[in-house]
């Protein structure tokens, strides 16, 4: 408890370890041993410093000369996207065109004839990869591009994909010469020098540093089931595919993150970094963040975003367990007057969070704010936007895990097209789900209350 105190961190945080040690004094311990530290590794921390700082630095410089740097003119949006270019790194970039999709499906179909028409390289970093099904028709395809001669780097995150890379495909895909890496290794000797639960939760694929994928799915298609809970499904999530000047900025993130797992020398940053041209005319700003300087650099911009609304704000998240202060902001825009209204999917995988999230609902309702439970499969899209003019499409959930903990990238799009195109989905998803009533809320039962009371009490460690 000593050095929960004198770690100075957030006192949510603090009085949730602090309760969990004083009920549980023999696991209690063992639990903050494991996660109670966002501890990456000293080696780990060195060698990403040391390996990727160039990035950023040699990317900002050909993004200057190529004029694809975005200046807004709107002081609220000018304000937004000097916030996100100071947490995350890189600045938004124009040039830029969006094909967005919401089918498993035709997401890995547009993957694969990518690869499929690959000529330098292929880098694939995904939290979950399944083997089985269009899993495998991705394996085949970078299986030949490799014999073809084009570079293929695949990161998958340790604990998401840890059956991946112990089964037959991965092996024979690494046979063929695609590089297969495991990020954050997880083991029981590591949990002296780093801290398990630190994951890479990115969903991100690069085509020869011409075409990107970012968004919610994993490499996984429509007949994915979660192991907890099997009969919750299928998985509905919103990915981009993208052209133009942003495809460079997700190529960076990936390198920096490859460069940290492995002790690959990266050649010329021209193989990684082709010529970007513009091919259409929306902005992007690629926000990566995850245990570092700038954990929170998602959090940060997305209520700088919230607070920036004057209208309407439209989220769609399958884990809802937000700090105070984003909750704050959320009832503040509604008490100004901005429609706020959430999509979160009726039934999730994980009891604990659905319950944690349930206990949100009252203080939300009560000042106005729309929410929707969607009863269809389980809608694992993290998506938003505001005032029909901004609009962000990524990895990261709304929860204390997202904003703190893990590994994510979100894209921050400054298109009222394409936001109308997300906002129609989003309409789509709201007109499929069942909203709920404030006061009927209010007379849920003593027990359903302190049940999602009690499991709140963990949703700063969630």
């Amino acid at each position: 408890m000593l050095r929960v105190v004198m770690r100075g961190i957030k006192p949510s945080v603090s009085l949730s370890w602090i309760i969990i040690l004083f009920f549980l004094p023999i696991v209690g311990p063992a639990l903050y041993v494991i996660m109670g530290e966002n501890r990456l590794g000293a080696r780990r921390v060195l060698r990403f410093e040391n390996k990727t700082r160039y990035f950023n630095d040699e990317m900002e410089t050909r993004w200057r000369k190529r004029h694809v740097e975005w200046n807004a003119d709107e002081e609220c949006y000018a304000v937004l996207a000097k916030l996100g270019t100071a947490l995350g790194g890189m600045p938004p970039l124009k040039g830029n065109t969006l094909d967005l999709m919401d089918d498993a499906n035709l997401v890995l179909d547009r993957l694969k004839a990518d690869i499929d028409s690959a000529k330098n390289h292929c880098h694939l970093l995904y939290y979950i990869w399944m083997p089985e099904g269009r899993g495998k028709d991705i394996g085949d395809a970078l299986i030949e591009a490799a014999k073809r001669g084009v570079q293929c780097r695949v990161l998958v995150d340790w604990v998401g994909a840890n059956g991946f890379l112990k089964c037959a495909e991965c092996a024979r895909m690494r046979e063929a010469g695609v590089q297969v890496v495991g990020a954050l290794p997880a083991g029981f000797l590591r949990m002296a020098f780093a801290r398990l639960d630190l994951r890479n939760h990115r969903k991100i694929a690069v085509i020869d540093g011409l075409v990107a994928y970012c968004g919610s799915q994993n490499l996984t298609d429509k007949a994915f089931r979660n192991k907890r809970r099997k009969k919750v499904g299928p998985w509905i999530d919103t990915t981009v595919r993208i052209t133009g000047p942003a495809v460079q900025a997700l190529q960076t993130v990936f390198l920096r993150d490859w460069a940290a797992e492995t002790d690959e020398k990266l050649k010329d940053p021209e193989e990684f970094y082709p010529t970007a041209q513009r091919t259409g005319s929306s902005i992007v700003h690629v926000v990566p963040s995850g245990p570092g300087p700038q954990p929170d650099a998602i959090r940060q911009a997305l209520i700088a975003a919230v607070f920036a609304a004057r209208e309407e704000i439209v989220m769609v998240t399958p884990y809802f367990v937000p700090d105070e202060s984003m909750k704050t902001a959320l009832i503040n825009a509604a008490m100004r007057g901005v429609a706020v209204t959430l999509i979160l999917p009726d039934t999730l995988d994980a009891r604990l969070v659905e319950a944690a999230s349930r206990a949100q609902f009252q203080d939300l309702l009560d000042a106005g704010v729309r929410i929707a439970l969607h009863p269809e499969g389980l809608l694992h899209a993290k998506t938003a936007t505001v005032d029909r003019k901004l609009g962000m499409v990524g990895s990261a959930n709304l929860d204390m895990r997202s904003f703190w903990l893990n590994f994510e990238v979100t894209l921050f799009i400054y298109d009222g097209e394409f936001t109308d195109e997300l906002r129609q989905q989003q309409r789509r998803y709201l007109k499929e789900s069942i909203e709920i009533n404030a006061k009927a809320w209010r007379k849920r039962s003593i027990v359903e209350r302190f049940v999602d009371n009690l499991a709140q009490l963990a949703g700063p460690l969630l």
